[in-house]
């Protein structure tokens, strides 16, 4: 089996992937690979390749998936969004506007990350159910895995996310004075891939009086990664929007006591048992959450060894590469049947 992957990592330059080489189609096209597919990768931004393929599948809107979806001859077309924003009612542009229900309606099949993806795509969308696959994000565990235990007594957040409006950094930074009025030598270290709004979180730290206590750290490596979750005392995300959060899975994967935001499939991921969900843009409930699991040492680590055997049995980078296989597999026999 031939298969085309588009996305939207491979529009990045060499130093950035090298860097940054763990994302759902890299993770997708490593296994398919080790499944004995040939899989030819391209971004958004290059050309469309013509012939030879027996399958294309397109990470992300963009300019490849409009090309495809006008496309008069092709393969089968598979698409996954990964799109935080319609189904969590954030803004979208004009070009997505004016071309999502296009693509929608024009690719064979849709993946969902979530049941509450799907649920938006057969509800607010119209996409017919039978035309959708759920298929999770995969970690893998051999990069995210517990590597050492937080020290005691707790005194470090981790946030880790683009510096972008929907990922609801302002919350946290809101949130945090009135934790560190409980626990006054506690520090926040912000990991991120793009900085798009560095410079305004920098001056709303200052404004807040957090200088010295948060910590703009930029990229890490999978292998950085997996160390801060593992010590960090809690993982924050207070996203305004998730399909699915890769973030989320990563943290559960390496033992890490989550709070999280109630977007998207979070709810899917973890529970009273796993973790702790507030709703979003409420800095006070964010505060409240964080502040009882930094006064309960015990419950951090049950929700941690909790959160760590949710992910492996539910979220492995196998099921997710046989899933995709099953999927593919049977659209073609689909196609070839038709033919």
């Amino acid at each position: 089996m031939h298969i085309y992957l588009i996305g939207g990592i491979f529009d990045k330059p060499a130093s950035y992937r090298d860097r940054h080489s763990i994302s759902p189609e890299t993770v997708l096209a490593d296994g398919l690979r080790r499944q004995g597919c040939q899989v030819t990768v391209s971004g958004h931004s290059a050309p469309l390749l013509r012939g030879g393929f027996d399958l294309i599948h397109v990470h992300h809107f963009g300019r490849a998936a409009v090309r495809l979806a006008t496309a008069s001859h092709r393969p089968p077309f598979v698409l996954t969004t990964h799109d935080p924003f319609a189904m969590n009612g954030l803004r979208v542009g004009w070009r997505r506007r004016l071309t999502d229900n296009l693509v929608l309606r024009k690719a064979d099949v849709l993946v969902a990350l979530s049941l509450a993806e799907r649920d938006f795509l057969t509800g607010r969308r119209g996409v017919p159910a039978e035309r959708i696959a759920i298929i999770p994000n995969g970690i893998s565990t051999a990069v995210f895995d517990r590597i050492a235990d937080p020290p005691e007594p707790a005194n470090e957040l981790l946030f880790v996310g683009q510096l972008q409006e929907f990922k609801g950094l302002d919350y946290l930074l809101e949130a945090l004075p009135s934790v560190r009025a409980s626990h006054p030598q506690l520090k926040l270290r912000v990991v991120y891939q793009t900085g798009a709004l560095l410079n305004q979180y920098r001056a709303q730290a200052a404004r807040l009086g957090l200088n010295g206590s948060v910590e703009f750290a930029g990229s890490q490596t999978a292998a950085g990664l997996a160390q801060l979750y593992s010590t960090a005392a809690v993982v924050v995300s207070p996203s305004l929007g998730e399909c699915l959060s890769t973030v989320v899975l990563e943290a559960m994967c390496c033992g890490a006591a989550v709070v999280a935001t109630d977007v998207g499939g979070i709810r899917e991921q973890l529970d009273e048992e796993t973790g702790a969900i507030v709703p979003p843009r409420d800095s006070a409930a964010l505060s409240q959450a964080i502040c009882a699991l930094l006064a309960d040492p015990d419950r951090r680590r049950r929700l941690g060894r909790a959160a760590q055997h949710k992910a492996r049995t539910q979220f492995g980078l196998r099921q997710m590469i046989d899933r995709h296989m099953r999927l593919y597999e049977h659209l073609l026999d689909i196609h070839e049947r038709a033919a």
